[in-house]
């Protein structure tokens, strides 16, 4: 095999390649020797050995097979130890052969060549394994035991046929009668196991599995007929049944080159399974029963009570594995929290009764499903002011009490969250789904004990019934959900699906999954506005502002999209690209000899979320840019919250070296208790203030925060400046940044970048390569 073999070791065709000229042409010379091998027992006249036939060429045709199984797991790296485990397997059944004809010239049995016979099996054995484990990965256990099953039931029915001859012809020993029985007891293992995994595989997108079969069955045959050739004194050398080993091995290393077909599998149904195992049972049986009448040998008794305590193991087994899959399908559908039905279940309760409505549908609608969707309001205060383990406790009580509260044939989820759902059964109407909506709620109504805080939780009910509002139980989530949130922003605790009165919600719904879509598919962008230095014009920094590239609606700015981000918790992977699209560009500019610092606005949902900090590490680190570089804004009412988490990432944001900038200043409820425990960067006065200079109030107000900024070793921002005017009363009021549609509004990269060019024409040389 001196030919290299194009591709082999590339990860394109690591899996199968087709054959090289160098395999097919040993496999034509192997082919044409198996003919004439095979044609001379037929052919020959005389009975007996044939040295350069039954021999040389015998020989030959093993050990060279063997190699080109050794050679496919060599060069190719798919399933390479399964084919060098059969090669293997292969190379020491040839070298038996052999050693049988150099050293054991009488035939007899046992000799030197058994053990290198014998190491055939558990090789190949291992290596159909391994081969069936990297076709199909996680088969149980008990297809591996049904291999075991099926090699002791034949073995037992060898024993009891062949026990007798073999004995007879060798004088009792029995060292020989176990060695001449382990040949075809391998056999027939190795051809279990093989069938098996053709069942498993199917043929079809593995034809391999049927060459292997095919093979181990020729193997099997001819030492079978050996065996019994020996065991009546009648063997001799030269019988057709001889050629079944080589042909064997050919078929073997036919199946090692083979390429499977691309093809979905065809396995037998599932109760195939049960078949090799009631097989054997059987068959075990019988023999047990047979020796009651007819004494067989005791070897055979034995297999065949080892068969029986086999299928008994194999039955646990599938008890076993039959128990966890129940669990894991109760576990799958089961909320961990409150034990309730979870989301899962209730889709699949839908889908199948949408299945249903779709088989029965006529005419007239079919009565469908009826679904309760409730949420209950203000969790989230609870959950953020006592703790999450406080707001579990509140929901599996809350959980209790509505169990109590539903009926048999309703079905009782927790969706996720604090959102609860029950599906009513076929032919529910609005007074059936509205009686219950009521007897939820009145379950509610009584205060919840919580760790020595008693609190009240009232909840938000939608509606939605089938055919009513929908046309299939399936989309029953949609509509109840859209009759929820009417029902929590108009403060009603029931209300049910109104597709004139729902109609904004539904719009809020679609531009909620369009948004989803957004985020995934490159729809976000950003514009950048400059912060410009009031003493020189040179440009700080630039904040990042958000854009929606909506495919029909345009260009839309943040105002018609973040609220809904808000409402559906898409604020983090949204922030997530915002920061990404926002540091690579400022990496754009570092690359052009501008390092120009970027801003980017969070919201108290991103503070919330302590993932934050390390996602703002990662990006600083996969972008090369360094964290003074970034300003995150943040809202002064940040600063007034209780929520020990919020504050906690803040300051862990600060240990990585970002810039903080309170965004909006002068407009909440401002703390300097606060500001003094935080290193801000800048203060960024809110544009209501600097609108309306020169009033006196707004100048002091001005003055007073740049003092305040200026004390606290800050910078002061100010943002909404429209004319020369207001930039100059800035400037002398002590504001050191300035931010508004007088400098520039806010611009995509390419163009910002062109702007700064015309201000700074040495910068813009630099920037222009990049625009």
């Amino acid at each position: 095999m001196s030919e290299s073999i194009p591709g082999a070791r590339s990860d394109i065709e690591s899996r199968f390649t087709t054959a090289p000229r160098s395999v097919r042409v040993l496999f034509v010379i192997l082919l044409v020797s198996l003919a004439g091998l095979t044609l001379s027992t037929v052919l020959r006249s005389h009975e007996g050995r044939i040295v350069l036939l039954d021999n040389w060429l015998f020989d030959a045709l093993t050990l060279g097979a063997s190699a080109l199984v050794a050679a496919r797991g060599i060069y190719i790296r798919a399933e390479r130890s399964a084919w060098l485990l059969i090669g293997a397997g292969m190379a020491s059944a040839g070298i038996g052969d052999v050693l049988f004809a150099v050293l054991v010239p009488d035939g007899h049995s046992p000799s030197i060549a058994d053990p290198a016979y014998l190491a055939f099996y558990p090789l190949v054995y291992a290596g159909l394994v391994v081969l069936l484990r990297v076709r199909r990965p996680g088969l149980p256990a008990a297809i591996w035991l049904d291999g075991c099953t099926a090699g002791l039931t034949l073995a037992a029915v060898v024993a009891a046929i062949a026990f007798g001859p073999i004995s007879a012809s060798i004088g009792g020993s029995q060292t020989a009668v176990l060695v001449g029985l382990a040949y075809p007891a391998g056999d027939l293992l190795l051809l279990a196991l093989a069938v098996g995994s053709l069942t498993a595989v199917g043929w079809r997108s593995d034809p391999r599995w049927a060459l292997l079969v095919t093979g181990l069955a020729l193997y099997a045959l001819a030492d079978i007929h050996y065996l019994f050739r020996t065991g009546d004194g009648t063997f001799t050398e030269g019988y057709l049944p001889d050629a079944g080993w080589p042909a064997a091995f050919v078929l073997i290393a036919a199946a090692s080159w083979l390429k499977p077909v691309a093809r979905a599998d065809r396995s037998l149904p599932r109760l195939a399974i049960l078949i090799p195992p009631l097989v054997c049972t059987v068959t075990a049986v019988g023999l047990l029963v047979l020796d009651h009448t007819l004494p067989i040998p005791l070897l055979a008794v034995l297999l065949s009570a080892f068969t029986i305590v086999a299928v008994a193991g194999r039955l646990v087994m599938s008890f076993n594995q039959i128990s966890a899959l129940a669990d894991s399908h109760q576990q799958a559908r089961t909320d961990e929290l409150t034990t309730l039905a979870n989301r899962r279940a209730v889709t699949t309760a839908l889908s199948t009764y949408s299945f249903t409505h779709v088989l029965q549908s006529g005419p007239t609608p079919m009565a469908g499903p009826g679904l309760l969707l409730m949420d209950l309001d203000r969790f989230k205060e609870i959950n953020d002011s006592l703790g999450h383990h406080v707001g579990d406790r509140l929901l599996v009580q809350v959980a209790d009490r509505l169990s109590r509260s539903v009926r048999t044939g309703e079905l009782l989820a927790r969706l996720g969250g604090d959102e609860f759902a029950v599906v009513l059964p076929a032919g529910a109407d609005t007074e059936t789904a509205h009686a219950l909506a009521e007897r939820l709620v009145e379950a509610l109504r009584a205060p919840f004990d919580l760790e020595e805080i008693t609190v009240h939780v009232a909840a938000s009910i939608g509606i939605a019934l089938c055919p009513e509002h929908c046309a299939r139980p399936d989309e029953l989530l949609q509509r109840a959900d859209v009759a929820m949130y009417r029902a929590k922003s108009t403060q009603s605790s029931i209300v049910v699906y109104d597709a004139d009165k729902d109609a904004h919600i539904l719009d809020r719904a679609r531009t909620i999954e369009e948004l989803r879509t957004a985020i995934t598919s490159g729809q976000l962008t950003c514009h950048y506005q400059p912060k410009v230095d009031t003493n020189d014009g040179t440009i700080r920094s630039v904040e990042a502002l958000v854009r929606w590239k909506h495919p029909t609606r345009g260009l839309l700015l943040p105002d018609e999209f973040l609220v809904h981000a808000e409402q559906a918790g898409l604020m983090r992977p949204l922030t997530t690209i915002v920061l990404e699209l926002a540091l690579r560009q400022a990496r754009r500019w570092r690359d052009a000899g501008s390092p120009i610092g970027v801003a980017v606005d969070l919201s108290i949902t991103n503070l919330m979320d302590v993932a934050l900090v390390t996602d703002i590490d990662r990006l600083l680190t996969t972008y090369d840019v360094p964290a003074a570089f970034l300003t995150l804004e943040i809202t002064e009412n940040v600063l007034m919250t209780d929520s020990v988490r919020a504050r906690h990432v803040v300051e862990s944001l600060q240990d990585l070296g970002v810039g903080l900038s309170i965004d909006d200043y002068g407009t909440g409820c401002s703390s300097l208790a606060h500001l003094q425990d935080l290193a801000v960067n800048e203060l960024k006065l809110d544009k209501v203030f600097v609108s309306r200079l020169p009033s006196e109030r707004s100048i002091a107000i001005v003055r007073s925060t740049a003092a305040l900024a200026h004390s606290l070793g800050a910078l002061l921002v100010a943002e909404g400046v429209e004319d020369t005017e207001t930039l100059a009363a800035l400037r002398q009021y002590g504001c050191d940044i300035t931010q508004g549609y007088h400098h520039s509004p806010p611009l995509p990269a390419e163009e910002l970048t062109l702007w700064i060019s015309r201000r700074a024409p040495q910068l813009g040389s630099q920037l222009t390569s990049i625009a």
